[in-house]
């Protein structure tokens, strides 16, 4: 990862949200354990994470909360390197929270990408794509193209690890294709490493099916991809340097190339000894096994399968160990010693075993601190959507007195020419003025209505209900704007159902509905279309609209009170950022993007069950 920089944790990023730009240094105790951190954390992982949870209480000691959620991002990525997936998953859940609070997007969501890391570390991938879908989509909005690659390479792992070899091929390639992200060299590299990784498993399977041509094919696509293993820096610029040695190594290997993998292996025990890891050196007698195993020199073999298995049984959670010992075994067993090789199998199937319910037991820990750290966030971020309406309680004093004087104004100004003309005795002109006091006295009442919903807090109930009942409840809410602006309205969908506020959601989709009329007035062939898709826990119903669609720079803004792209005296702003709020509290969300044919489209995220009984739904 490139990530070593210490710097690198402190860019001021592309962001959504407001935020001070943060500080760059920590303090200089904080800094010297987790700089001492990084550079153990591959020879000695438990030392790393106690040098981590130094820095953390150092941090916390010294009472500034922004140092504080600084350390906790650092050390939740040192902790995962390490193999400690529940204690960073720990360290990721507060950190998230101390972000949302201080309105810090990018890191925020960089710490919703680790999260989903954590759940590749314990086979969860379910859980995983959850997280890992919603940082692309937030990485994909604030452009980052570099984030948005590594997402894509995590989201490449989860395919992988949930069977589905061939999506985890194009999504691996998809991020090392992303525009923008080659530019960082060590980025790059891993992103190239993680494509070679899937194709050089895809060459295995079809070699086994005995597709030899297949394979051979996949290989030399694997090697393609990869760089050159004289290209591969210190372990400082390129802490995942050793595994994409041992990826060369092992494609080098598939394909019959000596020479690169005898140059990959030199690299890789100088990587180890530099690093003095254990995992390294495991892997690379591991690794020089093989290659003595293919060149038939069977004592050879043994010797380097006994070397790796004495480096790595100190990792007795290394799936490599098992790999060792499981060679070994085919080793000894191929050299006619068969209580060697008993013991040798035997051992690996206890490791195995042993491996097994550790992940199992770790993926438990972890779902519990997932169901109640997530209850905690999401009432977190109710209070927090409260209180930030009720911060820009200035900004609305002046929206108000501009919003209401103008029609106010207007009523006073028609009610004093009615008053002469009634005198004049012109009935028709009277009749006139009353209809336009009428239509602006319902604009006071929209107006008003809008405020009476901005501070208020939802007391209302999760419930199931209705997706297409709730669409044709919009509709009949607006049926006297229809009239006015006819419109061709398509509901794409028989039914669906999910959990949360009927009638918040009904007032939500009116909302985009009514928008989607506002932008809509200019085009003579106006269209409105439903759409509802599951998308794992979600379902997410779709409002399309056949408009202008919606600029990079409007986009960004939509979702903040007060933003508006319309005339002045048309509303105050605050109905896309009231929907996207009590959709949050529903435990979904509200989200914008431009069709692919053209024009906008909203997309309502609910949950598929009540949020406050299943864990993990956020």
């Amino acid at each position: 990862m490139p990530d070593s920089d210490p710097h690198d944790f402190f860019e001021d990023r592309p962001t959504l949200w407001p935020h001070t730009a943060p500080e760059r240094l920590l303090p200089s105790q904080v800094e010297q354990r987790l700089l001492r951190a990084m550079e153990r954390v591959a020879a000695d992982g438990p030392y790393a994470v106690a040098l981590c949870e130094e820095a953390i209480a150092l941090a916390r000691a010294g009472g500034d909360d922004g140092e504080t959620v600084r350390t906790l991002f650092r050390a939740a990525t040192l902790v995962l390197q390490a193999r400690r997936p529940d204690r960073a998953y720990v360290l990721c859940l507060e950190a998230q929270q101390a972000f949302e609070r201080r309105d810090d997007r990018w890191r925020a969501t960089r710490i919703l990408l680790l999260r989903g890391q954590c759940w590749l570390e314990v086979g969860e991938h379910e859980r995983a794509m959850t997280l890992i879908a919603e940082a692309t989509e937030r990485f994909r909005l604030m452009d980052h193209r570099a984030d948005l690659a590594r997402c894509q390479a995590a989201m490449a792992m989860a395919h992988r690890l949930g069977g589905d070899l061939d999506s985890a091929i194009a999504m691996a390639a998809h991020a090392v294709g992303t525009p923008g992200a080659p530019n960082d060299h060590h980025l790059d590299i891993s992103l190239r490493h993680n494509e070679a990784l899937m194709r050089l498993e895809r060459g295995r399977q079809l070699a086994q099916q005995g597709d030899v041509q297949g394979a051979q094919a996949e290989y030399a696509r694997a090697s393609a991809v990869l760089p050159d293993a004289r290209h591969i820096e210190s372990p400082r610029s390129q802490p995942d340097g050793g595994q994409v040695l041992q990826n060369i190594a092992q494609v080098a290997t598939a394909i019959g190339d000596d020479a690169t993998v005898l140059l990959a292996l030199r690299r890789l025990a100088d990587w180890a000894r530099r690093r003095g890891s254990r995992l390294e050196r495991g892997a690379v007698w591991l690794q020089m096994a093989e290659l003595q195993r293919a060149r038939h020199r069977s004592r050879a073999a043994v010797a380097c399968a006994r070397a790796a298995v004495r480096h790595l049984v100190t990792l007795p959670n290394e799936p490599r160990l098992v790999t060792a010992r499981l060679l070994l075994a085919d080793l000894l067993e191929d050299q006619g010693d068969y209580p060697g090789a008993y013991e040798a199998y035997a051992e690996g199937s206890r490791v195995a075993a042993e491996q097994q319910r550790e992940a199992i037991a770790l993926r438990a820990e972890m779902l519990a601190l997932d169901r109640d750290a997530e209850q905690v966030l999401r009432s977190t971020e109710q209070t927090l959507a409260y209180a930030q309406r009720l911060s820009n309680v200035g900004h609305l004093v002046a929206s108000i007195n501009h919003e209401l004087n103008q029609p106010m104004a207007s009523i006073r100004l028609v009610a004093e020419t009615a008053l002469e003309l009634i005198d004049s005795g012109e009935t028709a002109e009277v009749l006139a003025s009353m209809r336009s006091m009428l239509k602006l006295s319902t604009r006071l009442t929209d107006l008003t209505a809008q405020l009476a919903a901005f501070p208020a807090r939802s007391t209302a109930q999760v419930q199931q209900l209705s997706l297409r009942q709730a669409v044709l409840e919009a509709l009949g809410m607006l049926r006297s704007r229809l009239g006015q602006t006819p419109c061709e309205i398509v509901i794409g969908f028989d039914d669906a159902l999910a959990h949360g506020f009927e009638g918040q959601l009904v007032r939500v989709i009116a909302n985009l509905v009514n928008n989607a009329l506002d932008v809509l007035e200019p085009v003579p062939a106006r269209r409105i279309e439903f759409g509802c898709v599951a998308d794992g826990e979600f379902i997410v119903l779709s409002v399309a609209d056949n408009g202008p669609g919606l600029a990079p720079a409007v986009l960004e803004r939509l979702f903040q009170p007060f933003f508006s792209t319309k005339a002045a005296g048309r509303g105050l702003g605050l109905g896309l950022a009231l929907s996207r709020d009590v959709m949050r509290e529903m435990g979904g969300d509200l989200l914008a993007r431009n069709g692919s044919g053209g024009g906008a489209v909203f997309d309502v995220r609910l949950p598929l069950e009540d949020p406050t009984t299943v864990p993990g739904t956020l």
